[in-house]
This record gives C-alpha cells, structure tokens and sequence, in this order.
C-alpha cells in the first residue's frame, strides 16, 4: 500500500505524514519495534556537519547543536535545536564560499547567515511523525530540513523494514532545495539564504515522486543500525530524463534505550538537467551525538572575554605622536584605536587635543574626538559637544546626547529638547536611538529640564509628546499635571495611556 506526502522528503519529515509503511522480509534481522521517548528536559549535543561538492567546487559548514527535549501534552515531544553552523575548511576549497551569484545555486555558506540564531522546533510523536515545525531551513535536495534530518520516522509495527512512496514539492533549478513549504514558513525569507537580491527571478516549485525503502542491518536489545537508500524524480521532464533527480544512501543509527538518533549518515547525488545546462553535486550530511568530555564542553557556558586594559604610557605616547602625522589616514587609525574602550580616564592634554580635533575638516577626526569628548570629558567640552549636536552623522548626536546626560549640565536641556522636537525627518531607526539617548540625558539631568519638556506636550509629532510624557514621567511636577491631564483625553490611544502613566508616577512620588 502507498501513501501520500506533500510537504516532506526523507531526513526532513513533513508536518504530517499520510504514508504507509510496506514491511519487507528480511532473513538477517528479527523485526524491531522502534519508538522515540527523548527525556523531557535533557538536553543532548549533536554535531552536523553537511558537505557539497560540484562543478563550481568544494565547501563545507559543521555546527554544534544542542538538542532539548520537553513533552507537549500527554503524548508528543517537543525538540528544539539551538546553536550555529559555521564554514569549515577544506582541501580545494573554491569561490563557492564566496556568496550567492545570480544563475547559481547557494552556497552552504549561506546557511551560516540569515537566521543563524535563529531556534529550530519539531514536534514529534514517539514515531518520529512531525505534527509541528517552526524555524526549520531547508536544505539542498534532498537532504530536506535540517532539523527534521535529525529524526527518520518509524513504523507502528515492529518489523525488518519498510518501504515508502511520496510525493513531495522542491525548489526548481538553481537552488535546488527542499522541501519547498519550508521556504514559505520561514520569516521574511527563503530557507537559509534570507530573501531575493537583485537578479534573482522567481523560483519555481517542482512536484516530485521520491521512494524510500530501510532496512535492519543489526539489532540488539540497547541499539539497531538501520540502512536507507532513497531516490527523487521530478515530475517534469527535460527530455527523457527528469528536470532534477537524486539518489542516497545511508545509515541510522538508534539508540533504543534512550530512544534517540546517535547518529544519521547521508551520501546523495543530485543532477538537474534544463534546456541549457545540466548540474551534478555530491552532498553529504552527518548527525553525531556527542558523549562524555564532548558533551560537557559543548554545554559549559563560554569563557567570559578577557578584561580590558587601559593604554600604557608608551602606547599614549605612541597615539599622541600619530595624531601628530601629516598623513590623514595614519591620525584616522590613530582616532580609532582612541575612541574604543581601552582609553581609560585621559590625561587633560588628551583632553585638550580632541578638543582641538572636535573642529577638523576631516569628519573622520572631528567625530571621534567629539565621541571621546562625550565619554570622556568635563563640564569645560559641554560648549563644543553642543556644538556637535547639530553634526549631520545620527550615530555622532546619539553619543554626544548620552555624554551630556553623564555630565548633567543645564545648559544641554535646550539642545536635547530640540533634538526630540526636530528630529521627525530622520530615518526611524537612527530617530529611535537619537530621541531615546536625548530622553535618557532629560531624565539623568532631572527636574530642571521639566519646564522645557512640558513645552514638547504642544508639538504636533506624536512620537514626540510621547517621548515627552516618558521624561516627564520620572522628572515631572505637579507642575506637569495639568498639561498631561489633557493628554489623557487624546484620541490616540497610545498618547493618552502614556500620559495617563505619568500623572500616575507623578501623583505617587508627590504623596510620598
């Protein structure tokens, strides 16, 4: 009896399986009931490791995931892999590291970007049937999805093997993945590579017929070794032979005792054949369960990042020297390296050497040492870092914003509250930061930037009052009261709650 699948290939089963199982006989093995029964609430590590070789090249990426098992209702179990997958280096590695070319089809690589941290979840029963995946990436045909081709689904019978027959749906020429639904349920994307570029046309969805047949290779009491070979044949045809075909084998092994994979071994050859061209690619793909130090080193937090140390007089002496080049791009690297973390508290001839640079023609210059000025210096720099305040550069005006709230200096209300009230044309996410790092200097400089605050509760700008009513909300008056009261009567909704938060807060710290 045959079944039928739509969205699922072998190693990557789909959200529901309607196949039947064809037990086969096989004189060297004793049929076994096979059932998955993952711990809830262990988590245990794998290691994957996927290959691809082809006309264009050789490349690989491996990644350590860690797999935690939790039971969902009374009778399935969620999966969910964390972890991120990386290239790894090969002998002939070629240009296929390097991207995805429009007319080619996508590197491995392009599995370590776009959602690399992205949880991968599958909901299983103790067959191994997928009832629910979120997250999941497709992979090159036909290796499926990759957190899916951690779990081979079981029979409901114990048996010596199975056969199943599938119709299944994947990406056309040139990307050559599947299973196609896993594209449409990503977020924003398609698969691993996150979305069109430009030069990218449509791609296509090919309907396939792929077969799978397993066997039992060995059987004992603790573990079974299953063997797999597969075969895919899309229904459309370039000439006699199919638009995209592939073939693998492999092996399984389960680990019957803890009712998991302990390791899942691929080959497949896959070739396209189209009007113009035709493709060959080897793929491999390998799960391997990690035990003992492994295991333990792949679930031990990471180190925490060596502290940092302040420059040492001789690399001041060094910097000051190259600030003092005639060469632009030497002052440049010099202003960098200035500008991290490793500046420490600096000596008031640093200080009065940005002071200098904070009016160099060169942008470079200028806003790195009006950066360190911010983090760095007293209440003499508040004039220049005012000035700075109207630099063209978002990132510039947000550290200066957040310098003059360090330093607290009243003559800094004016600017920032103009900087909330006349920043409506910039780009929403340098506005965001902007207007939160000048609400943030209102805040810490504290009541005495009330009176001009309140006047923001007039602007026309929505976000704009908003951002005012949350200032007002840790600094405000009694003296605020009224203007916010009105507020509360606004039809935005989101004004009028915000205003309504602030009469509270304001009411209770003058009750107490």
């Amino acid at each position: 009896m045959k079944g039928s699948l739509v969205c699922s290939l072998p190693l990557a089963v789909g959200v529901a399986l309607l196949a039947a199982y064809q037990p086969m006989a096989a004189a060297d093995a004793t049929p076994v009931s096979l059932r998955y029964t993952f711990a809830p609430g262990q988590t245990n590590v794998y290691n994957l490791q996927i290959e691809a070789q082809g006309e264009a090249g050789r490349e690989a990426i491996t990644g350590t995931l860690l797999v935690s098992a939790r039971a969902v209702g009374t009778n399935l179990i969620g999966l969910t892999l964390r972890g991120q997958l990386r290239p790894k280096s090969l002998g002939g590695m070629s240009s296929m590291m390097g991207g995805y070319r429009p007319g080619a089809p996508m590197p491995l690589s392009a599995y370590t970007y776009g959602y690399p941290g992205q949880d991968k979840e599958i909901v299983i029963d103790e067959r191994g049937r997928i009832v629910r995946t979120s997250g999941d990436l497709a992979l090159p045909i036909p290796l499926g999805q990759l957190a899916a081709s951690l779990v081979q689904p079981f029979p409901a019978e114990a048996t010596a093997g199975w056969e199943e027959e599938q119709e299944v749906f994947v990406l056309d020429e040139p990307l050559l993945q599947g299973p196609a639904p896993a594209f449409f349920n990503s977020q924003g994307g398609w698969g691993g590579y996150g979305g069109y570029s430009p030069g990218r046309p449509a791609q296509s969805v090919l309907a396939a017929r792929q077969k799978t047949r397993i066997k039992v290779a060995d059987a004992t009491p603790e573990a079974v070794t299953l063997q797999k070979t597969m075969s895919l044949d899309s229904r459309m045809l370039s000439g006699s032979e199919p638009r995209v075909s592939a073939t693998g084998e492999g092996r399984i092994e389960f680990d019957r005792a803890r009712g998991l994979p302990k390791r899942v071994e691929l080959e497949c050859k896959t070739l396209s054949v189209t009007e113009n061209l035709s493709r060959r690619s080897l793929l491999t793909l390998s799960w391997q369960i990690l035990e003992g130090a492994d295991r333990d080193k792949a679930l031990a937090p990471p180190p925490p990042p060596p502290p940092q140390t302040s420059f040492g007089p001789e690399e001041l002496a060094r910097l000051q020297e190259q600030l003092q080049s005639e060469d632009l791009t030497t002052r440049q690297n010099a202003m960098r390296e200035l500008n991290g973390s490793r500046l420490g508290k600096p000596m008031p001839e640093m200080l009065a050497r940005m002071a200098a640079l904070a009016n160099d023609p060169d942008d470079t210059l200028r806003r790195a040492a009006l950066t360190v000025l911010a983090n760095h210096g007293g209440k003499d720099q508040v004039p220049l870092l005012l000035k700075g305040l109207n630099d063209s550069d978002a990132g510039t005006r947000t550290a200066i914003a957040k310098g003059l709230g360090r330093l607290k200096d009243p003559r800094a209300v004016e600017p920032l509250v103009n900087l909330l009230a006349t920043g409506q044309g910039d780009q929403s996410f340098y506005r965001s930061n902007r207007e939160s790092a000048a609400a943030e200097a209102l805040v810490r400089i504290g009541p005495v930037a009330e009176p001009a605050v309140q006047a923001l509760l007039k602007e026309k700008n929505l976000d704009t009052r908003m951002q005012a009513c949350n200032v007002l909300k840790q600094i405000g008056t009694k003296k605020s009261l009224g203007p916010l009261k009105d507020l509360t009567l606004n039809p935005s909704k989101e004004l009028s709650e915000a205003a309504a938060e602030a009469c509270r807060s304001i009411q209770s710290r003058e009750t107490n």
